[in-house]
């Protein structure tokens, strides 16, 4: 929900000198589909300006305005920054509190007061929600999940499954080892939607504090997901692997099980990770190479 703001108040608020123009913006566009009266930002694209209609835009300090405009541009280092920061700060998210009838809860949970839990999510026994968190529908979440304070699972995820973990007997026959241990999400964790995280075998399945997982990820069990690192979709993550804090894992990436991902690393779309990633590198490829030495 959006709510009005003077330009001058956009200014103060990403601690720019003010305007002498007097604007009211009733809220956001996009610079391809830009309305009347919104703030929209872009970065250097080639526009057709009669086209847009945004009365501010917030733009890159090497951009050079078109001439006889009465769009007002705000030249900053990071634009797609700046306008993010501006959309959480003046766009208001309705809170949404709440269990729906259709959920069914197990046994001895421990849930806060203001969780939300959507149509038809199934929680298992022993399970603790920590306060202002959601579960959007059909989630499930397994026995004896810990989810901390202000996390999102989005609908259709699931998070406490059993992970692939087989043996074979003197037979050669494969059988289930079983997995005693859970799942634990730290506060202000995100998880995509029909994205799985698989409990434990003995200890348990962590996500840190601020770790953001994308749709339609694999996270095997006991996986270590560190502080704020950003997991995006279609990535699986094999069984024991350790990702170090603010790291940031491109679309279509796996990794081989029981490697280290060391903190602040970047891996490239689609890379194979069979090796130990140093802390800081940038890796890319089949099998994945650092990449920062080419």
């Amino acid at each position: 929900m959006n709510r009005d703001f003077q330009l001058n108040e956009l200014l103060h608020f990403l601690n720019l000198a003010p305007r002498t123009e007097h604007l009211l913006l009733k809220g956001f566009s996009s610079i391809y589909e830009t309305k009347p009266e919104t703030l929209s930002w872009m970065q250097n694209q080639s526009l057709d300006w009669d086209d847009v209609k945004a009365s501010v835009v917030i733009c890159s300090e090497d951009f050079q305005p078109p001439s006889g405009t009465c769009i007002v541009f705000i030249p900053v280092p990071n634009p797609r920054k700046a306008f993010a920061l501006s959309l959480r700060h003046f766009c208001f998210l309705k809170k949404i509190v709440g269990i729906s009838p259709s959920a069914m809860i197990g046994e001895n949970c421990d849930i806060a007061e203001d969780v939300y839990i959507g149509h038809n999510v199934i929680i298992g026994d022993h399970v603790k929600i920590g306060s202002g968190s959601q579960i959007l529908h059909q989630a499930v979440i397994g026995d004896n999940t810990i989810i901390g304070s202000a996390c999102v699972i989005h609908s259709g995820a699931i998070i406490g499954a059993d992970g692939f973990g087989y043996e074979s007997d003197e037979n050669g026959v494969p059988f289930k080892i079983p997995h005693l241990g859970h799942v634990i999400l730290e506060n202000n964790v995100e998880i995509g939607s029909h994205t799985c995280v698989a409990r434990g075998v003995l200890s348990s399945t962590m996500l840190r504090e601020g770790a953001k997982i994308g749709n339609l990820v694999h996270i095997s069990h006991n996986v270590k997901v560190g502080r704020y690192a950003m997991i995006t979709s279609h990535v699986h993550v094999s069984g024991s692997v350790s990702i170090g804090d603010y790291s940031w894992i491109a679309p279509g990436s796996t990794f081989k099980q029981g490697i280290s991902v060391g903190e602040h690393s970047v891996i490239g779309l689609g890379a194979a990770v069979i090796h130990d990633v140093e802390a800081n590198d940038t890796v890319g490829g089949v099998p994945a190479k650092s990449l920062k030495n080419k």
